[in-house]
């Protein structure tokens, strides 16, 4: 039992230690090993709740993963950590029970290919489903290694997933066999020859790694006004008015110096009380000061974050699946948005489609609502749940006289890879990222989330130009490469040159279609699985 905890213990602290920004990547090769080392000794051996076991030891390997690496969101609140870590330790543990199963009804191959299948169509699972959490993806773990995954551009980041499983089970398959050598140089032959294999999708890398074709130049000035979400959230009296004269203070001189085609504001810059009315927007005193201030650079574009809500009256019924109760006959919908604004041709808008679970709206919501109420999981931010952008409604952002096409990209999505690629796929030919870090502080959360924007760049090839709040505002290039950056908790503004590029890769064609062969495989083996008489 003692050895069985140590292997678990391991196990967790090798998946953490592997983890961006500060970790040792190469530890994720072997991460998985103990775990499988695990499932060996208790499925060969003769005590009996087998499955009790195997998911007790895997569940404490995965949990300290999560612990490492995903603990700043205590930050924002307990409750939200605690349920975040449990809850997604728990879909991992039962990975690894299933497995157990599939290799024993059917046999050790098929057990590592389900494992490796089930694994990533779990990742897939979790982006898509009510409690999307895919912030441990084991794709993300190169985000800081990008001179090993320019091949991300044909399988995005899933291309990893599939590298790591691989890797522990090719090296598991030998080191389990260890004693079986008396002549301990073969094992070892073999090892090296193994790791040099595994070492062959860097070489790759280097090989694929492109020389794009860069398009028209363009400059951005990108805003970091560092304004404190905790005040706001606890009843600070600045109107959006006084946000303006923050943004005014830190871009006007600038932009009289310079010409600039787009100033980029984070995520719910504009976000006073309940934020504005969307349909009465263009009659609002902030609406004005955006068109009068923008009037002074006819040939500059505004995207930033701003809050809206949309009232329903007289409407007895639901109005929309994410509406929220107000009184009777009277309901509303909240918007995280993005907005670009010019001078002659006024303002379009995009609503966030990627929203964080708990702080940004219930999931579950309209079988938990009528039960509990619109009671939410706190992690910072709403109270309310929020509505969402229909993907038929998605439009990409122009600039008023050129030819650029751009993402509005909000905070959180930018862990969401095919839903980036299918905006790209549209025709946008950059990226742009607006978000609000400042809730987590400075801890690995914000780090995490723009190194997770490099990956977007690599399966693009598109320059990506992302404002945060408190930081880090950066300009990264179609390889992945920091070109400007601003650190965090520093206030001002970043300028610098961005490039469009319109060549489509095979990623931003075909999304995760890496995922969708290994769901095929996974449900045809764990239904084979269940079809085989108990042994």
């Amino acid at each position: 039992m003692s050895r069985l905890l140590i292997y678990s213990l391991l196990s967790g602290i090798l998946l953490a230690s592997a983890w961006p920004i500060n970790g040792f990547t190469p530890l994720i090769f072997v991460g998985l090993i103990p775990l499988l080392f695990i499932e060996e000794i208790i499925s060969k051996d003769s005590y009996n709740k087998k499955n009790l076991r195997l998911f007790f030891y895997s569940y404490v390997s995965f949990l300290i993963w999560n612990l490492l690496t995903t603990w700043w969101i205590v930050y924002t609140t307990l409750p939200g950590a605690i349920f975040a870590n449990v809850v997604n330790s728990s879909f991992y543990s039962i990975i690894f029970i299933l497995y157990s199963r599939v290799k024993r009804k059917i046999d050790y191959k098929a057990g590592v290919l389900f494992l490796i299948t089930f694994w990533i169509s779990f990742e897939k699972f979790h982006l898509n489903w009510e409690f999307s959490w895919p912030w441990l993806n084991l794709g993300n773990v190169f985000s800081e290694r990008i001179n090993w995954i320019q091949w991300y551009e044909f399988t995005g980041s899933f291309g990893g997933s599939l590298w790591v499983l691989c890797s522990n089970v090719f090296l598991f398959s030998l080191i389990k066999r260890f004693h079986q050598f008396n002549d301990k140089r073969r094992f070892y032959v073999r090892l090296v020859s193994r790791v040099i294999i595994i070492c062959i999708p860097i070489l790759i890398s280097y090989l694929v790694k492109p020389t794009v074709k860069l398009g028209e130049e363009f400059k951005v000035l990108i805003t970091q006004p560092r304004i404190d979400p905790w005040s706001t959230k606890n009843g600070n009296s600045q109107t959006n008015l006084d946000y303006f004269e923050i943004f005014k203070e830190l871009t006007f001189d600038k932009l009289k110096s310079d010409q600039y085609d787009f100033i980029i504001a984070p995520e719910t810059y504009f976000s006073e009380g309940y934020g504005e009315n969307l349909e009465y927007f263009e009659y609002t005193k902030l609406h004005d000061s955006l068109n009068n201030f923008l009037n002074k650079f006819k040939n500059t574009n505004l995207i930033s974050g701003i809050q809206f809500f949309q009232l329903y009256q007289n409407e007895e019924n639901k109005p929309s699946k994410t509406a929220n109760f107000v009184r009777d006959n009277l309901w509303v919908d909240y918007y995280n948005s993005s907005i670009n604004f010019s001078a002659d041709k006024g303002f379009e808008y995009n609503h966030k489609a990627k929203l964080v679970v708990g702080s940004e709206y219930m999931p579950l919501k309209s079988f938990l609502e009528p039960l509990i109420g619109n009671v939410m999981i706190d992690l910072g931010g709403a109270t309310v749940s929020k509505g969402i952008q229909h993907p038929s409604d998605r439009k990409l952002f122009k600039h008023i006289n050129k030819d650029l096409k751009t993402i509005p990209i909000v905070c959180y999505e930018t862990i969401y890879g095919e839903y980036v690629a299918d905006y790209v796929d549209m025709g946008a030919n950059f990226i742009t990222v607006i978000t609000n870090d400042a809730w987590w502080f400075d801890s690995p959360g914000h780090r995490h989330l723009v190194s997770y924007a490099r990956l977007r760049a690599i399966e693009n090839r598109r320059y990506v130009v992302r404002s945060a709040n408190s930081g880090v505002s950066t300009i990264i290039n179609e390889v992945g490469e920091y070109k400007a950056r601003l650190p965090f908790d520093d206030k001002g503004t970043l300028s610098g040159k961005a490039y469009t590029i319109d060549k489509r890769t095979f990623y931003s064609k075909n999304g995760d279609y890496i995922a969708r062969i290994c769901i095929l495989i996974s449900v045809l083996l764990l239904l084979i699985s269940f079809s085989k008489l108990k042994k």
